[in-house]
């Protein structure tokens, strides 16, 4: 498995960007530190730049990344694939090479991965339903969060990432979560992940309180979600006794569950805390509070993909590689304690009637 830089600064004992300024034979690096950089590099198997260059001398040193950034909302500097793409443009300048931005594509690949005008591509997918040209493609790929089976692939460590989201939920005295997600392997290993950080605590996320449905991330399909679940505890299911919190597949879905809540007279986070996954920046039309959330290192994302396909361009018979990066919890405004038992059933008694919810806006 691959290194990160990231990884690589830490046991080395710097800063990332003076292990990208050592690999890349720029100044101010010290020879000593240059050297124990590079020792490490080559130790964990990160891809050189000079070696890639030997090892491959026919390059044409030119990459090629599939990312849309002209739709709706992708032209704000921090968005998500501009975000995605800034950690691409990183990874590429480390190894040498340049990135030529091709449009999506579905089911056929642009005509210049086709002809081999690029070394390789990176492709990302932003669900494993989510259609992809024919595989094994013409030139060397890498896949970012979702790819085929026998692909290499960037992701983040979903699992893990909502393990912390949950016991930090667990200690603010959270003990029954809601989640609200698409039907996809990835959000269910969220799930997984969010109780497993509840359960030491004694903490749960009871069936009655989880709202997976396919392709529910569109914000009519997520105001509908807590909506249903908001009736269906207010009915008075014999089972269910609400819940304090609610978790998101991703800060979007949290950004809409925040503002529907608030539209049906429950507070966030005084009657219901809300978390995410992503750690992007606010919608626009956003102004709830700042979200508690997993920080997706997007950038690196990107950067990491790139220095794997350089490797693989290098390596192309060695075994596939998945690298998964860690999304560290970042605390916001979203969550607080939870001051009582009270359930949050018995709350939408007094604040929530179905009648005055107002429409989507």
């Amino acid at each position: 498995m691959p290194i990160s830089v990231r990884r690589l600064a830490q046991l080395a004992g710097v800063n990332p960007m003076t292990v990208s300024r050592a690999l890349r034979g720029r100044e101010g690096v010290s020879d000593e530190l240059r050297r124990k950089i590079l020792a490490l590099a080559r130790k964990f198997n990160y891809p050189l730049p000079a070696a890639r260059a030997a090892e491959v001398p026919d390059l044409l040193r030119v990459m090629a990344a599939t990312v849309d950034i002209e739709s709706s909302g992708e032209q704000l500097a921090f968005s998500f694939n501009r975000r995605l793409l800034t950690g691409m443009r990183q990874g590429a300048a480390e190894c040498g090479t340049e990135l030529a931005l091709l449009p999506p594509c579905d089911d056929v690949w642009p005509l210049m991965v086709d002809r081999r005008q690029v070394d390789g591509v990176v492709l990302p997918l932003s669900n494993e339903q989510m259609p992809h040209p024919p595989f094994p493609p013409p030139v060397p790929a890498v896949f970012i969060f979702f790819g085929p089976d026998d692909a290499d692939v960037v992701t983040v460590e979903s699992f893990e990432a909502c393990q912390r989201l949950g016991a930090h939920l667990a200690e603010l005295g959270h003990r029954r979560v809601a989640y609200i997600g698409p039907e996809t392997a990835m959000s269910r290993k969220r799930l997984f992940g969010l109780r497993a950080g509840l359960e030491p605590a004694g903490g749960a996320v009871p069936p009655e309180c989880v709202r997976i449905r396919p392709f529910t991330m569109e914000a009519p399909r997520t105001r509908a979600l807590v909506e249903e679940l908001l009736q269906t505890l207010k009915a008075g299911d014999p089972g269910s006794h609400g819940f304090t919190a609610l978790a998101a597949y991703n800060d979007y879905m949290a950004e809409t569950a925040v503002l529907r809540l608030r539209a049906c007279g429950v507070r966030v986070p005084e009657d219901v805390s809300v978390v995410g996954f992503d750690n992007t920046r606010p919608s626009p039309g956003y102004d709830g509070p700042a979200l508690t959330a997993a920080a997706m290192p997007i950038e690196d994302i990107g950067a990491e993909a790139v220095r794997l396909l350089y490797w693989r361009i290098a390596h192309p018979s060695a075994p596939r590689r998945r690298l998964a990066l860690a999304a560290p919890l970042v605390i916001g405004n979203s969550t607080q304690l939870s001051t009582n038992q009270r359930s949050t059933c018995g709350r939408l008694d007094r604040h929530f009637v179905p009648t005055d919810c107002p429409g989507p806006p």
